[in-house]
């Protein structure tokens, strides 16, 4: 809304007893023992005051990007950083407006502008080895000012737009609109900490990165003049906050990565030690039964159920899931790095789920804490949840994608009886060897799609040790069954043996990952999010950032420049560090005033 004269009518006469009063007095007085009476009668002129004649008011507006103090030095000398002031005082009639910022220029209508490049702000020197802890943001806030003689006030200052003819109103953030920066709260924490009894570890690169910031106050002092009852209707105070982002590094968070990475790495010794694990003797039964099937219509071998063996081997490796957990894991409102520790959070996202509506860090009442118990827990429970997903839905098929990726071999010997004709027909028994070499995936043994079916290479050869005639008998034999063997395996073997050796192991390794990552979740991460707890508390304790700051009004972080009565300030944003006698940081980001308001 464009701030400028709301006036609805173009002037005032009238009487009253709060401003002007008509005096009638009647006084009796008996002087002496004489008895003569003195009557006297004093009268005022009636008068009038009129809201839309100039020269009735002395007015006062003020505007200013960013203000206070850092470890006791403040920005208030900063020729760069003033603001401009704007006054209009008898005998003027017309506004002056001072700024050493930049020149000022003038709008009509009493209004006045000046311009603050927000690069000036980075790591500003403020003296005495004092550096304001800010990487500021590019482009330039205005910071503006209109008083007329007829009580109209306005400030401005940041995200705001200025025209002709007075007008002023806060910005629509675009993501063009220059942010205010990021602020590095922890160079002012550090010094503390460890007092505190909180290694920095614990705590540490807490910044605060703040998008487009603006405010504006508006007072009409000459309505307030006639009925200061009216004071709520006439003064009018707004605010812009359109982003603010927490981020801090702890080694909680790192430690809950390293937990993460051991609790993967302990998994994957698990898996290959259950897939290189012996076959069970159940399995092999069913591979003896499968052969003997596959077997039975080739004349002159049977299988011997007791001399089927089956070996599988293969590697499996889950550095691919480990390096998940280099990533950003986030939810879009927070975001958690195992890696490096780094945790942001949206703050505008977790006020509005705190007051459980859709304004974020804007329309809030004066002096809005956003740092509250009911902000915290809701970072922490998004925290847990998406770090829970993360295990769930990142994790877990990762591991599984990594397993059917595994390739492996699944090996079938088996010895087969033979029956040959050398004088008489004989059995000889266990004289045939079939070795046959499956190789592919978990997923292609398990049928599990995109994966191709495994390959299978069979050799039959005959067991050493026979001689003399009955080694002819085998030779023959061998020459006859060798590719009907061969065949029964392609075709009857291949496609079953995933189904009876394959796919029980992978129940067992899907089992294990369950288990494994369970620990993650039930136990690992809850361990973690109740550890964080006390260090969002303390940071709580440390720093507090107020929206909204009006220091007339209840829960005040005190002002951006000297309280006076009948002066109304309102900044978009304060951030203070180690508020009280010990202060180490105090701003106030987007700053403007209005009043004193005096009848002339």
């Amino acid at each position: 809304m464009a701030r400028g004269d709301r006036r609805a009518r173009t002037g005032i006469a009238v009487t009253s007893s709060a401003v002007f009063a008509v005096l009638l007095v009647g006084t009796t007085v008996n002087a002496s023992a004489a008895a003569w009476v003195d009557e006297e009668w004093d009268t005022a002129d009636v008068a009038a005051l009129d809201c839309s004649a100039s020269a009735t008011m002395d007015s006062v507006a003020w505007g200013r990007v960013l203000t206070g103090a850092v470890s006791g030095a403040s920005l208030d000398p900063i020729a760069s950083t003033d603001g401009i002031t704007v006054t209009n005082v008898a005998p003027a009639t017309t506004s002056t407006g001072t700024s050493q910022a930049a020149p000022v220029t003038s709008l009509g209508s009493d209004a006045w502008s000046a311009a603050l490049g927000l690069s000036a702000l980075s790591s500003l020197d403020l003296g005495a080895g004092v550096v304001l802890p800010l990487d500021a943001g590019t482009g330039s806030y205005t910071q503006y000012g209109r008083a007329t003689s007829n009580g109209i006030a306005i400030g401005a200052s940041g995200a705001v737009t200025s025209q002709a003819g007075g007008l002023v109103s806060l910005d629509t953030p675009t993501a063009s609109t220059p942010r205010l920066g990021t602020l590095r709260l922890s160079e002012v924490l550090d010094a503390v900490l460890p007092g505190l009894g909180t290694p920095v570890s614990r705590l540490s690169d807490v910044d605060l990165e703040i998008g487009a910031v603006g405010s504006v106050a508006e007072l009409d002092g000459c309505e307030v003049a006639w009925n200061e009852a009216s004071l709520s209707t006439h003064l009018d105070r707004d605010y812009l906050a359109s982003a603010l982002d927490l981020g801090l590094t702890s080694d909680l968070a790192s430690g809950l990565g390293t937990s993460t990475d051991a609790t993967l790495a302990g998994l994957q010794t698990t898996l290959n030690s259950t897939l290189n694990a012996s076959v069970s003797a159940s399995v092999v039964s069913s591979v003896a039964s499968l052969l003997t099937t596959a077997f039975a219509g080739i004349a002159g071998v049977t299988v011997d159920p007791d001399a089927v063996t089956v070996t599988v081997a293969g590697t499996i490796d889950l550095t691919s899931v480990r390096a998940l957990i280099t990533n950003d894991i986030s939810d879009g409102v927070v975001t958690i790095n195992l890696s490096t520790g780094r945790i942001t959070a949206d703050l505008a996202a977790l006020v509005g789920e705190a007051y459980a509506d859709s304004d974020g860090l804007n329309g809030r009442a004066p002096n809005t804490s956003v740092l509250t118990p009911a902000v915290l827990n809701a970072l922490m429970a998004r925290l847990s949840t998406v770090l829970g997903n993360f295990v769930t839905n990142t994790l877990q098929p990762a591991v599984a994608t990594a397993i059917l990726n595994t390739a492996i071999t699944v090996r079938v010997v088996a010895l087969l009886d033979a029956t040959v004709t050398v004088i008489v027909p004989v059995t000889v028994p266990q004289v045939l060897r079939v070795d046959s070499l499956f190789s592919g995936t978990i997923g292609g043994f398990t049928g599990a799609s995109g994966y191709p079916a495994p390959t299978v290479s069979t050799s039959v050869t005959l067991v050493p040790g026979q001689t003399g005639a009955l080694l002819t008998a085998l030779n023959t034999l061998l020459s006859t069954v060798t590719t009907p063997i061969i065949n029964a395996v392609q075709n009857t073997v291949r496609p079953a043996i995933g189904g009876i050796v394959v796919t029980p192991i992978l129940t067992s390794l899907s089992a294990s990952t369950t288990a494994a990552l369970a620990t993650l979740t039930g136990s690992t991460i809850p361990a973690f999010i109740t550890a964080l707890e006390p260090v969002l508390d303390q940071l709580a304790l440390l720093v507090k950032v107020t929206l909204n700051a009006q220091p007339d009004q209840t829960g005040s972080v005190g002002p951006p420049i000297t309280a006076l009565s009948g002066r109304y300030m309102v900044s978009a944003l304060h951030v203070g560090a180690v508020n009280g006698p010990t202060s180490l940081l105090g701003l106030w980001a987007a700053s403007s005033a209005v009043g004193p308001q005096t009848l002339r």
